[in-house]
């Protein structure tokens, strides 16, 4: 989730005040006692099958009959904090949830979100985890598109001062943060004695930056006892300049769901015009070009010549709809309301990590927890290269598993602005892909929550959680890009079914993501 300066200066300043900013503090609440669920205590004799339950994890047991709200058995979990020593001075929070699929006993997944500064708690919730309470919803469910029903899934607050990890935060760029992040994994592993793994790193937005930069670090210490990399997955990444990944794909994103925004026609032809003269368009025809051109072309300047025009698209959205969402486009008013406070954007008070019951079972000090906090994460910025002209070209070759998705409903970081980025790369031999990404997303058929919250069965294709044909997938030289024409910036949140297609894929455990056939698990 990242913003340009200038499009922050912009939301302040003008239409967007109607907006109530997700970077805030969160605010304590009386606690409501509705818990429907007999707590029991867990001891280490009282572990049951619990496959990671010793002397030296039992401090980070969370019990799972006694998460607040939640009124089912959540299973085996670990909560707390684990130091990210030598190579930081803080301590990083961490919620793993181990697996029952037989095929997970050597693997381990690990999901960050992205901000920078948001914690992926936001993702346990609202997108992947083994219960969800999203934005609307009376109160948690279980989650049949849970990625734990794959694999063990690690989610972890960081760098230090993201979400529960205590700063402050002491990283002035990405090699600091994959430092900080080996130094905190080896203690992981070590503690919960996971040595020799397949490890696969997964997220979202400008865990784009993060997560490419920490592959490559522990790909390259070659120690396949901790550090042992299979592939990552990044979601509407940020992986290059926000004049690549924001301002030359706006107008034309615009113009293809126009009747969503509904701006009038004067406007329209404005910025129409201007992104012809700005050179928008002549750099998206050559960069969408396949194969691309040797002589890459370089992307117009935002700040000169009056063409930061996603700023003004913004303000006109806001305008025309005072609930827009530019994580999702087809967000209408009223805001819904979100036990996080976001990315909902609905007010307060909201904010359920924020509760000193829910931080107890988890095992952490009183906090101030914020989803996205307020403080800087890179107090000079992060001073790194974008992902895409850095590490990530290395990755791909070193693994020949990296998965790119991207919603087409996702108007902070476009689908384009992704594919336009892929073709300025260089990996295993060749630039770009050599052919237009066209190849079918299939997602199977199944059950929805619909079906599985009402305890009835009926024809799946009438109420069904999103199946079918519904984005592209095209992989070459060990990297696939897979759009999701119903998903906004959180994949998992929006088209749960396709993102959980996505995980099958890079665990190995389907072909290709074209192929038709039900869910492995």
């Amino acid at each position: 989730m990242r913003v340009s300066v200038t499009a922050v200066a912009l939301l302040l300043a003008g239409a967007a005040t109607a907006l109530d900013s997700p970077h805030r503090k969160g605010v304590r609440y009386p606690q409501k006692n509705n818990h429907r669920l007999s707590s029991r205590a867990v001891t280490v004799a009282d572990h049951g099958n619990y496959r990671y339950l010793t002397s030296q994890t039992k401090r980070f047991l969370v019990n799972g009959t006694a998460i607040p709200e939640v009124d089912f058995d959540v299973g085996e979990s670990y909560a707390g904090l684990l130091p990210n020593t030598p190579a930081g001075n803080s301590s990083l929070f961490f919620w793993f949830f181990p697996s029952t699929n037989p095929k997970a006993q050597d693997e381990i997944t690990i999901w960050l979100n992205g901000g920078p500064g948001c914690s992926s708690l936001d993702g346990l919730l609202q997108e992947n985890g083994p219960f969800l309470w999203q934005s609307g919803t009376y109160k948690p469910i279980r989650n049949p598109y849970s990625w734990t029903n794959l694999t063990n899934v690690l989610y972890v607050d960081q760098p230090a001062g993201t979400g529960f990890s205590p700063g402050p935060p002491t990283v002035n760029n990405e090699e600091d943060v994959a430092n900080q992040f080996k130094s905190w994994f080896k203690h992981f592993v070590d503690t919960f004695n996971v040595h020799n793994r397949k490890v696969y790193i997964t997220g979202e937005s400008y865990a784009g930056q993060y997560i490419p930069y920490i592959a490559s670090a522990m790909l390259d210490t070659k120690d396949h006892q901790y550090f042992n990399v299979k592939g990552i997955q990044i979601n509407d990444p940020s992986i290059n300049d926000d004049s690549v990944m924001t301002y030359a794909p706006a107008v034309r994103h615009l113009n293809q769901y126009l009747n969503i925004f509904s701006l009038n026609d004067t406007f329209v032809k404005d910025v129409n015009e201007r992104a012809e003269a700005c050179g928008y368009n002549k750099f998206m025809d050559a960069a969408l070009t396949f194969p691309p051109p040797k002589n890459f072309p370089v992307p117009p300047d935002p700040s000169k010549n009056n063409c930061a025009l996603w700023d003004e698209i913004i303000q006109a959205a806001y305008y025309v709809n005072p609930c827009f969402n530019f994580y999702h486009i087809t967000d209408f008013c009223p805001y819904l309301w979100d036990e996080m406070g976001f990315p909902s954007l609905a007010g307060g008070p909201n904010n359920y990590f924020n509760r000193s019951d829910v931080q107890k079972v988890l095992n952490v000090p009183p906090t101030d927890y914020a989803v996205c906090g307020d403080t800087t994460i890179f107090p000079k910025g992060d001073q790194s290269l974008p992902s895409a002209l850095g590490p990530l070209p290395g990755v791909i070759e070193r693994t020949n598993n990296v998965l790119i998705g991207h919603g087409w409903l996702d108007y902070l970081l476009f689908a384009n602005g992704s594919l336009a980025t892929i073709q300025n790369m260089t990996w295993n031999g060749a630039q770009g892909f050599q052919h237009a990404p066209v190849e079918p997303l299939f997602v199977p058929y199944h059950y929805g929550l619909a079906e599985l919250w009402s305890s009835t069965a009926p024809n799946p294709f009438i109420l069904d959680a999103g199946a079918g044909y519904m984005g592209t997938a095209h992989t070459e030289r060990g990297l696939t890009f897979s759009t999701v024409n119903l998903a906004g910036h959180e994949i998992p949140q929006y088209t749960p079914g396709a993102a959980y297609r996505h995980l099958e894929f890079l665990l190995g455990r389907i072909d290709n993501l074209s192929a038709l056939g039900n869910y492995t698990a």
